[in-house]
């Protein structure tokens, strides 16, 4: 027995952007990794972030381009964790990330309007993820370096 799927549209330049989005952070992230990871006495946890920035922008955006209903909502879970990571990391290389993050934003908006999906909903999504990513983060800062004060 096949399940139903739901039929959602994905434009041309939805994919082409989603795609480019998610080589452009890996780009940067190779960039910075191979820059920085000799010279950093803190070198796990930026890798970390690294690691998960990357695959959650390749994820997303593989959903995104197959036609997945849940496309949009994996490219709004990501824009909110990449947007997170950008402004909590602006005094290093979070701004380098934010071109990423608007791209999904664009992307996930365009998808949402033309399929009719539930906008209040998703952009709640985006907070919601945003917010966790900066719990994260500050959880593991202050997990990994126990004086630091925030």
């Amino acid at each position: 027995m096949e399940v139903a799927r739901q039929s959602v549209r994905v434009s041309r330049l939805e994919r082409i952007l989603a795609i480019l989005a998610a080589v452009f952070c890996l780009i940067i992230t190779l960039v910075f990794w191979f820059n920085i990871s000799p010279y950093d006495s803190r070198w796990p946890l930026p890798g970390f972030y690294f690691v998960e920035i990357v695959s959650l922008s390749f994820i997303s955006t593989f959903i995104f381009v197959r036609g997945d209903p849940r496309g949009s909502l994996m490219t709004w879970v990501a824009a909110g964790v990449i947007s997170a990571f950008s402004f909590l990391g602006a005094a290093s290389v979070g701004f380098f990330y934010l071109p990423v993050a608007l791209v999904f934003i664009v992307i996930s908006l365009t998808w949402d309007v033309r399929n009719k999906q539930n906008k209040p909903a998703r952009l709640g999504i985006f907070l919601i993820a945003g917010i966790v990513q900066s719990a994260l983060m500050l959880a593991a800062v202050r997990w990994h370096y126990p004086s630091t004060a925030f």
